[in-house]
């Protein structure tokens, strides 16, 4: 027989005086299910909330600090359904789901914490961000605004509205914002870099000797100072102080690297067992008729995908979303579910329809119209497998740059988000792009002729012809403006925003040469690995 009423209000007294706050309020909630106007059930559940919201809370923070995002999102959630009053809680709520892209649903938390807390100007600051994950412009720049007039806090509100000018080529008014988050919160380094990025240096510039002061108050071995060291970089790149530029760029490399040790092994067990899961095929899914058009950009960073974008996004079939989170949120569920099984790695069709479904309902908020969506998030290399299978509708187009200018590229951008640590170290690179190499010749043979190869050399040596390749490769209609990627109206949020607004033009993979005498360690690494000739 089950557990009366009184049995389980006597559990849960016991369970609440030992601490075990969550099995109390399961036992509590159980009392509710059955007789929902037991008071005693409604009192002990109230008196547990705040305690259950902090314990809850604790554990959020604990799997968020293993790297269980996913499974710390699941705690927040709860802990802000115990304690709804608590804003804090509500906003950690808000800023986990932006991590695990998931901004639809961050979006959603946001206007419930504003919901309680009408003006509160961080659910302003962090609703915007969930705005601008979606492409809502407009309303992220309105939210950041209405999270202004607040003194030194601003200075994340401002710095929000400076990365979405930046993004829609309006560099003066990103400046200003920037200078203005800078002289409120002078000792934060990443307002430093971002101002840097926005701004052309000259002899004599005052940034430089006011982010040399910051510098001077960093410890050698201090992470935090690195993107400082980014910021010098590119400043006495542009004054021709190569030697003094390089040194900044090493630094900032090895504190990145210290901050967030690369295992590089890690990646092959990865990447090996993504292709166990896959050498005996995957599981065929019944034919999806409904039309959704979607095409994933794919390649290392760096290596032109926003300039691809660019160009598919003048035809007039189709919608630039940037790099969105969805694949790798879904992709990565797929991977734990296998991994949790006993016996040898394999994929069941339940697996696959999960994915599929992940992947419409995690596209879902992107679709406002029948345009196909470009999707350029250049790490989905990694699923393209899967991809290809849980959506037949989808088009791949693989981007692939010579291999030293690609790693300069690499080595010289700090990145924001997780899963690019490779870019640090010169061995790292050479060894994530032979792991990459590898794995794209198995989605080659494995999938053959369902994925387009696009050479970055060829695009700009010849843009007329490949263009017109490429739009006709993603099933798009051709359009004279796909020549002139430079017009497109959307934003970029990537290191290429300033890039893309010129035409197309050769050059950039030259670029590595100012540094060639720098980078002969990294040209060895390349080359021993046969990666160049």
């Amino acid at each position: 027989m089950p557990p009366s009423v009184g049995q389980n209000l006597s559990r849960a007294g016991r369970a609440a005086k030992a601490g075990d706050l969550e099995v109390a309020a399961a036992l509590f909630r159980d009392v509710l299910d059955h007789y929902p106007g037991n008071r005693k059930a409604r009192a002990g559940l109230q008196a547990l909330g705040r305690g259950l919201a902090v314990a809850l809370a604790a554990e959020a923070r604990a799997l968020e600090a293993a790297g269980s995002v996913d499974a710390a999102e699941a705690k927040w959630a709860d802990a802000a359904t115990e304690a709804p009053e608590d804003a804090g809680i509500g906003l950690e709520l808000v800023r986990c789901r932006l991590d695990l892209g998931r901004a639809a649903e961050a979006l959603e938390a946001a206007n419930t914490v504003l919901g309680r807390h009408p003006g509160h100007h961080r659910a302003f600051d962090l609703k915007g961000l969930a705005l601008r994950e979606l492409g809502r412009d407009r309303e992220a720049e309105a939210s950041h605004r209405a999270a202004l007039g607040h003194g030194v806090a601003d200075a994340g509100p401002l710095n929000h509205l400076g990365i979405l000018a930046r993004a829609r080529g309006d560099l003066m008014a990103a400046q200003e914002y920037f200078r203005k988050a800078v002289a409120l919160s002078p000792g934060t380094p990443h307002l430093h870099h971002n101002l840097a990025r926005a701004h052309t240096y000259c002899a004599g510039d005052r940034h430089i000797g006011q982010m040399r002061t910051q510098l001077m108050r960093f410890s050698p071995e201090d992470a935090g100072a690195a993107p400082l060291h980014f910021a010098l970089f590119k400043a006495l790149d542009e004054l021709g102080e190569q030697d003094k530029a390089f040194f900044h760029l090493s630094e900032g490399n090895r504190l990145c690297k210290s901050a967030q040790p690369f295992d590089i092994r890690r990646e092959a067990t990865r990447f090996a067992f993504i292709k166990a899961l896959c050498k005996e095929g995957l599981p065929e899914l019944k034919a999806d008729t409904e039309q959704r058009g979607l095409v994933f950009i794919i390649g290392l960073p760096r290596s032109g995908t926003t300039l691809v974008e660019r160009i598919l996004s003048q035809a007039p079939d189709a919608r630039a979303c940037g790099e969105l989170q969805v694949a790798t949120t879904a992709c990565a569920r797929l991977l734990r579910r296998a991994r949790a099984r006993n016996g040898p790695p394999a994929l069941t069709p339940d697996d696959m329809d999960c994915l599929r479904k992940d992947l419409l309902d995690g596209y879902a908020p992107f679709r406002r119209d029948d345009r196909v969506i470009i999707d350029k998030m250049p790490q989905n290399f990694r699923w393209a497998g899967f991809l290809l299978t849980a959506r037949p509708d989808a088009r791949i187009v693989h981007i692939s740059r010579d291999p030293v200018p690609l790693a300069w590229s690499l080595y010289r951008h700090l990145f924001a988000g997780r899963g690019i640590g490779f870019v640090h170290d010169f061995a790292d690179i050479a060894t994530y792009m032979l792991l990459h190499r590898d794995l794209m010749a198995f989605w080659h043979k494995q999938f053959a002729g369902r994925i387009t190869e696009i050479a970055y050399g060829d695009l700009v040596a010849d843009p007329a012809t490949t263009a017109r390749r490429l739009v006709a490769a993603c099933g798009l209609t051709w359009s004279e403006d796909c020549l002139r990627p430079e017009r497109a109206q959307g934003p970029v949020l990537t290191a290429s925003a300033d890039q893309v607004r010129r035409p197309i033009y050769t050059g950039s993979d030259e670029a590595w040469r100012r540094y060639e005498r720098h980078l002969v360690p990294l040209c060895d690494t390349l080359r021993l690995a046969g990666i160049t000739g």
